[in-house]
């Protein structure tokens, strides 16, 4: 994912996240994808550091274990997950471990 449009994502996600509750009902369960570096993972939240600097909260609960308990602190990762009424992070799909961003 080229940076530009990687920071562009990452502007959406963080403006969906904090408008949240005023957001019409059928905008807040859109997918999301973002790439960047895991900071923490505990029990069933991670917090995602995006190629843009911001940091992610992320639900683990839908997510299979296997997904996400071999993840160490700085290892890239990709985010699939939605973003759902009244929550201020994502609700988290997928994890692909190691994924790479894409040369411009």
């Amino acid at each position: 994912m080229p940076k530009r449009t990687a920071a562009a994502l990452a502007v959406l996600l963080v403006t969906a996240l904090l408008i949240g509750t005023s957001m019409p009902a059928g905008a807040q369960n859109q997918t999301v994808r973002f790439d960047g570096r895991v900071q923490w993972v505990a029990g069933q939240l991670m917090a995602v550091q995006l190629d843009s600097g911001l940091s992610v909260s992320v639900d683990l609960a839908r997510v299979p274990l296997d997904q996400y308990t071999v993840l160490g602190r700085g290892e890239r990762v990709i985010i699939i997950g939605v973003i759902t009424d009244g929550n201020r992070r994502v609700l988290g799909t997928s994890v692909v471990r190691g994924g790479e961003v894409e040369a411009p």
